[in-house]
């Protein structure tokens, strides 16, 4: 018997290291793309929360990655993406990894700043008409444009949205299972209100009675009541949800399903989702916007992709090419742009919302969070490795600002541009 065990054992070593040495590194790299938000070309994680893939031993990288395809290992965001591949990408994929340098050296050399603007420790204050808020996950704080003041918040500050009429933020904090509300007036901390696992996005109805949490680790939404500062209700929804959009009635709420379900769409008056538009060619929904006449989503996913959805049909317009990795989608409020970030790579993607023909430009390492000013003049964008946000002028299509703020800046709220 220990004969015949040892026996099947080597096969399978020997069968496991003939397919690595087989495997296509080139392709591997391509494929990595899809990767890069989280853990980068170079293999090394992001964050803390993301772990280094580079020099990984490469059986170890195929039986995760299969796990998660095959749905033994949990996790929303993997799961989506290890159902995209197939054996040979798999095994291209941990032999990419398994090759790269485990140092930082490549890292550092990868993310030299942008040389286009120097760092300014001064905002522009004709920049800024409304105020925009900036949520720092590293420095578990809300950062205030143009005045510059810093809130103390919780760990792992992420999303962040205003009430229509400014006076409260919200803001997720996926390691604590909490959103935290603020005064804007003085940023004073309101309330810790426990939600669900993992959350991130948060909006605000338009009536601004309600908050929708997005908890991606328990596929629920929970409905926040504003004016109690208490969940009241929970909607079930399929696995990953990431963010929301309202209409502007406020009657439908729109949820991105990064667990690779699609496009989710909740009846806000009865709390139950009513429809799911299936998004192919899409890798883990991540956030969205509306145009201007609520007609067409611009869907931003986990890759490098935005779909841009027929909301009546359900049906794909278009699957257009962006940046490396997850990012933020904003539509302009005169609907002229849909502008989108891209945290594996150094510049933002700006949509012409009638052409959808695209325009890229440099703004800075890791950009994630976009939000426009009221007046569609402005462009605001947390460059997360930069530790700045980036100011675009739109009329121009101009880079005017690169500011220095605190530690991974994540999210942007603008009153009026939910």
């Amino acid at each position: 018997m220990k004969k015949q065990l040892a026996y099947s054992l080597c096969v399978i070593m020997t069968i496991t290291a003939g397919t690595v040495m087989a495997a296509d590194k080139l392709q591997g790299k391509t494929k990595a793309t899809m990767c890069a938000g989280c853990h980068r070309l170079s293999g090394i994680g992001l964050s803390d929360e993301f772990p280094n893939l580079a020099g990984q031993k490469p059986a170890y990288l195929i039986k995760q990655l299969t796990a998660f395809k095959a749905g033994t290992r949990k996790n929303p965001t993997m799961n989506a993406m290890a159902a995209s591949l197939n054996d040979a990408d798999i095994q291209n994929l941990a032999a990419y990894y398994a090759s790269l340098p485990t140092t930082t050296t490549a890292v550092i050399k990868q993310e030299k700043a942008i040389a286009s603007l120097p760092l300014s420790t001064k905002a522009n204050v004709k920049a800024f008409p409304p105020t925009a808020y900036v949520s720092m996950k590293k420095s578990a704080s809300i950062e205030t444009l143009p005045q510059q003041t810093s809130w103390k918040g919780g760990p792992n500050m992420l999303y962040d949205a205003l009430t229509p009429n400014g006076k409260m933020l919200l803001s997720t904090s996926p390691s604590t299972n909490t959103v935290y509300i603020f005064a804007t007036a003085t940023g004073k901390q309101l309330a810790v209100i426990p939600v669900g696992k993992a959350p991130k996005g948060v909006k605000v109805t338009p009536a601004g009675h309600f908050a929708y949490v997005s908890n991606q680790g328990s596929a629920s939404i929970s409905v926040v009541d504003l004016k109690r500062l208490t969940v009241v209700d929970t909607i079930k929804v399929k696995p990953g949800p990431h963010n929301v959009r309202f209409t502007r009635d406020g009657k439908h709420a729109y949820v991105t399903l990064q667990g690779g379900a699609g496009l989710g769409v909740i009846d806000t008056a009865t709390r139950k989702l009513i429809r799911v538009i299936a998004l192919p060619g899409i890798t883990g929904p991540h956030n969205l916007d509306l145009s201007a006449d609520e007609k067409t989503a611009f869907v931003r996913d986990f890759v490098h992709h935005v779909a841009v959805v027929d909301l009546a049909t359900g049906k794909l317009k278009k699957v257009i090419t962006v940046g490396n990795g997850h990012g933020g989608i904003d539509v302009t409020p005169d609907g002229h742009y849909a502008i989108t970030g891209a945290i594996g790579d150094d510049f933002v993607s700006i949509i012409n919302t009638r052409t959808l023909a695209v325009t890229n430009i440099k703004v800075g390492n890791g950009p994630h969070g976009v939000r426009a000013s009221l007046d569609s003049h402005w462009a605001y964008v947390t460059l997360t490795k930069d530790n700045a946000v980036a100011v675009i002028n739109l009329q121009t299509m101009q880079l005017e600002q690169k500011i220095a703020v605190g530690q991974f800046p994540f999210w942007v709220a603008v009153q009026g541009n939910p």
